[in-house]
């Protein structure tokens, strides 16, 4: 991976249905030799993959949120795992180290839904504790290549 590669990673993450012409353009490459490097990047790994960002509060999600969980030390990871993937709220699991084994991201249609969500968590997932967090502004940044 050189610089050119580096700078086409950038123009994807920041819109990843730029044209081939048009990152070209960008990085001195003919749509041709772009479309080859991504190409190969693709095929490397180093591109997996390619998404829409959608805004949660235009599809009826308004509220954001972040839960913390820590599981009873009998719980099955995997099936909390598997629980939580079948939640309509739940947009993203991470495993953590430290205080709590999970942190999910959930966007609710409102408090009523992520109350909901939290009791089924909590009530099905073999929890031996939470802590919420409402988000109030978020951003992403552009990671370096």
């Amino acid at each position: 991976m050189d610089e050119i590669d580096t700078q086409i990673l950038s123009l994807l993450r920041a819109n990843g249905r730029a044209s081939f012409a048009s990152i070209g353009e960008q990085v001195g490459l003919s749509p041709h030799g772009t479309a080859d490097r991504v190409r190969r990047l693709e095929r490397s790994g180093v591109i997996s993959g390619y998404t829409a960002k959608v805004d949660p509060g235009r599809v009826g999600r308004a509220v954001d949120a972040l839960v913390d969980v820590r599981l009873l030390p009998a719980t099955d990871p995997d099936q909390f795992e598997r629980l939580v993937a079948g939640l309509p709220a739940v947009t993203e699991l991470v495993f953590l180290t430290g205080r709590f084994d999970y942190q999910l991201r959930v966007a609710c249609k409102d408090a009523e839904d992520l109350d909901q969500t939290v009791r089924t968590v909590r009530r099905e997932g073999g929890v031996a504790a939470t802590e919420t967090r409402i988000v109030m502004r978020s951003a992403s940044f552009e990671q370096p290549a």
